[in-house]
């Protein structure tokens, strides 16, 4: 078995997460919810942001559940003492159910085979089992189809060890403002509650919106509602800015490795990409997409230094980045360098990031690795 090493000093690039951010963002969305309960989803390690202390910091700031989509992660916050309702907002293994029923985790089901294995286990184990049915209504990624929904009920509902305690769904075009196509979903969900209703199948637990129906459609909130982006400060689409007012969570800072002048014509970075126009300072940054910091930035997005905008230049590589600080006065090695927040008067944000990857938000976010340092400020509790 390895063990960590115990160093004096770590490296320079760090994500900086704002726990009183984060939590006020959860009370702001938990304001404007009409449902009764309000899950906080932190799958993908938070959205990068850290699953454990940002799990915490959901249940302190009042979120009744927490979503996550691995059993791991799951295990993980379970094994940090947090006790709220934890459901994995996907579908797992056969084999995981062990470990569902083990953890007290609430599971995400669509298909027999795995009520199937959530009862034995939960048999096995002397327990019973939180369960949630899936409704496929045109995510098509995974769920019961509506017309097989009766038909698995009757197999599977009253299995010994599962407690049926709610249904859901998911939209597929919500986040586009596609509202035809999402109120043909949420009427089919709707649906196909009813009609299992009728023959004696209840689901205390309706929910179907995550955050872009939290901000804009509360007729859809149901029983709960589970935003993921938006707790930690971005609303899936420019719509939704003037809608509802969050804070960013997280500031991703480093410094300068090393300054260096290049004569005119001189190709830089790997394959040489950039070639230099006249003299100029190039700077190293100690961060590359080996951190998350994705190759679609190169030759194509900024950072601040000294509060101004810097160009990357060349390709991204796994470990460095390079910059343009021709313009900056007195730049030197040890300057800081910010990649996302604010510096001086300026700010980069995650969205302005996304749309240099010509991605989304949460790619940017959550796609950060965990060998960047996370240092967590600020949680508070009202």
């Amino acid at each position: 078995m390895s063990h960590p090493p115990t160093l004096t000093a770590y490296g320079p690039t760090v994500a900086e997460v704002d726990l009183s951010a984060f939590q006020e963002n959860v009370r702001t969305l938990k304001n404007i919810a009409k449902s009764g309960m309000f899950m906080a989803v932190i799958k993908t390690n938070a959205y990068g942001h850290g699953v454990v202390p940002v799990g915490e910091a959901a249940v302190q700031a009042g979120a009744d559940r927490l979503g996550v989509t691995m059993v791991e992660e799951g295990a993980q916050l379970r094994s940090n003492g947090i006790g709220v309702p934890i459901q994995i907002l996907s579908s797992i293994m056969t084999w995981q159910a062990a470990d569902a029923v083990r953890y007290d985790l609430t599971a995400s089901v669509s298909s027999p085979e795995l009520a199937n294995a959530l009862s034995k286990e939960a048999m096995v184990q002397n327990k019973t089992i939180s369960a949630h049915l899936k409704i496929d209504t045109g995510l098509h990624r995974f769920g019961i189809e509506p017309n097989r929904a009766l038909e698995f009920c009757r197999s599977c509902y009253d299995l010994p060890g599962l407690e049926w305690e709610g249904i859901y769904t998911h939209f597929s075009s919500a986040d586009e403002g596609e509202w035809e196509t999402t109120e043909d979903q949420f009427a089919l969900f709707m649906g196909t509650i009813t009609r299992l209703k009728k023959h004696g199948y209840h689901f205390p637990i309706r929910h179907a919106g995550g955050s872009t129906i939290a901000i804009e459609r509360n007729d859809m909130h149901l029983d709960m509602v589970r935003p993921g982006i938006a707790l930690f400060g971005y609303p899936p689409e420019y719509r939704q800015d003037n809608m509802i007012a969050l804070k960013p969570v997280m500031s991703l800072k480093s410094r300068i490795l090393h300054v260096r002048e290049l004569p005119p014509g001189t190709p830089v970075g790997y394959g040489g990409s950039y070639v230099t126009k006249g003299y100029e300072k190039v700077a190293v940054i100690p961060i590359g997409h080996g951190d998350g910091y994705h190759r679609a930035l190169s030759n194509n997005g900024q950072m601040l230094v000294h509060g101004k905008r810097v160009e990357i230049i060349g390709e991204v590589s796994l470990d460095q980045t390079l910059l343009d600080v021709t313009h900056i006065t007195n730049v030197a090695d040890g300057d800081e360098v910010v990649l996302l927040g604010g510096q001086g008067s300026d700010v980069i944000s995650a969205r302005e990031i996304a749309a240099w990857m010509d991605s989304i938000v949460d790619e940017v976010l959550a796609g950060l690795k965990e060998r960047v340092e996370r240092i967590y400020t600020s949680l508070y509790s009202k």
